[in-house]
């Protein structure tokens, strides 16, 4: 008993300063992705194994529990988040005015409002990320030689930063004097499908250290994306002649399926539309236990690019515009036209896979709560390599714990820094019933408190083994 005090009070001595300093060293961002990884925070890279391990690390596909056949039940997980304009705000100003018989009608708002509006901005920049994933299917087959798994996963993802400058001009208009900067403005939003085949072997190290090697090959199927990939406008209103002098230059692209539009502009819905992209991407990844109680991650996801080649356009501008003798309205209307570009067919264009890397590693403490049981404590880091859909070059850094403290029933914490956030509280729960799992995780228990959020992230998965 002695002893696994000693082993908690380290642990603690241990993970508890590393929380502090990330807190206070590092801004945050959530992203969903299984439930498991969710509830800890997406700490816990180099703890899933089996199908969980899908699009995180392929060398831990290979089962740590004698399961030899798994099927995954539509394993979902989602991320959004803002570092400006929170749910009270929004909620507030955007969603109308209470008024008689239970109507609702809209919020005129004053300069006042507008103010309150504009000071959510932390700085001159604002910045919205959101990624939705899940398996359309998923399943494993694990022999003594190898083992293989195949899925099919479809994405959504966007990366917004959104210049302060953009609402003062439609809230306020062109003011005299005043230099509107758009520069900063970037979007990078996708809906990808992919086709995964991954193989993973254990091996030995020295005759005894277990490591574990696995990549996955994927087929991408691109079916819309739309990127900014110049903005830089700007413009000025002379404070005396009320002449705007301004640049308008920008780039943008695009491409988008129109299986789900029926000829008469009505939604119809599609279980396999014809992509407008595709595109290849490996992961790479292998684990190593180092101890009995420790163990290791390494994996580079989502290598590749997508080659749009369907249906693709061009939206540019490159000038210099003066308008004058205009009234204020007919100003606006110009100046968002000349920004707004001219949009062209082109032949093709190629955007890059959410690439990125992840360290990660797991100390498990045995025989805790009970004999046979594992405490584990989680730590992942990940660096993206690119900004695009739902990606961040920011790095981002998660802790976690897991503990089945009542039978078949095991509860997770963590805790996620680096990315639009402060800190972002995860918390999961997982069930096991004879073969079937069934995880449930949030990152952000904030929307359960109150409606100052700007973030949620939530994960259901489960799958049925064999």
């Amino acid at each position: 008993m002695n002893d696994t005090r000693t082993r908690i009070l380290r642990t603690a001595g241990f993970f508890l300063p590393l929380v502090f300093v990330l807190a206070v060293s590092l801004p945050a961002q959530t992203i969903g992705t299984s439930a498991r990884l969710t509830g800890m925070g997406n700490s816990s890279a180099a703890l899933v194994r089996g199908l969980d391990a899908l699009n995180v690390n392929p060398s831990q596909i290979v089962p740590n529990d004698g399961v030899t056949v798994s099927f995954g039940l539509l394993p979902f997980g989602a991320q959004a988040g803002a570092d400006f304009m929170d749910y009270a705000t929004y909620n507030q100003y955007f969603t109308g005015t209470s008024a008689e018989k239970n109507t609702r009608v809209p919020t005129y708002l004053d300069t006042q409002d507008k103010q309150a509006i504009l000071n959510t901005f932390q700085g001159e920049v604002g910045h919205f990320s959101h990624d939705i994933r899940y398996s359309l299917f998923n399943a494993l087959l694990s022999t003594r030689f190898l083992t293989v798994a195949v899925g099919v996963t479809e994405r959504t993802g966007s990366n917004i930063a959104l210049p302060r400058s953009f609402a003062d001009f439609m809230f306020f208009g062109n003011e005299p004097g005043k230099t509107f900067d758009f520069s900063e403005t970037s979007v990078s939003s996708s809906w990808t499908r992919d086709y995964s085949l991954t193989v993973a072997q254990e091996f030995r190290l020295a005759r005894q250290i277990p490591i574990l090697v696995g990549a996955s090959l994927k087929l991408v199927h691109g079916y819309a994306y739309f990127g900014i990939d110049r903005f830089n406008s700007s413009f000025t209103t002379d404070p005396d002649t009320y002449e705007v002098n301004g640049r308008a230059d920008m780039v943008a692209r695009y491409a988008g399926t129109s299986d789900w539009i029926a000829q008469n502009n009505t939604f119809h819905y599609t279980l396999f539309p014809t992509p407008v992209g595709t595109g290849l991407g490996i992961d790479l990844g292998a684990n190593v236990q180092l101890t009995r109680m420790f163990s290791a991650g390494f994996s580079l996801v989502d290598l590749g690019s997508v080659r749009w080649d369907r249906g693709t356009r061009e939206i540019s501008a490159s000038e210099d515009f003066t308008i004058d003798n205009l009234s204020s309205s007919e100003q606006t209307e110009e100046i968002q036209s000349r920004l707004d570009g001219k949009e062209y067919d082109i032949p093709s264009f190629s955007t890059p896979l959410p690439s990125a890397m992840i360290i990660s590693g797991v100390l498990s403490l045995p025989d805790m709560p009970r004999r046979g049981k594992f405490w584990h404590f989680t730590f992942a880091y990940r660096q993206g390599f690119n900004d695009v859909s739902g990606n961040s070059t920011r790095p981002r850094v998660g802790i976690g714990t897991e503990i089945e403290l009542l039978y078949n029933v095991t509860f997770r914490l963590g805790a996620n820094f680096g990315g639009v956030q402060p800190v972002i509280l995860g918390a999961g729960v997982g069930f096991i019933a004879d073969n079937f799992k069934l995880d449930i995780g949030t990152m952000d228990i904030t929307p359960h408190l109150t409606d100052s959020f700007s973030a949620v992230a939530v994960g259901i998965s489960s799958h049925w083994d064999i």
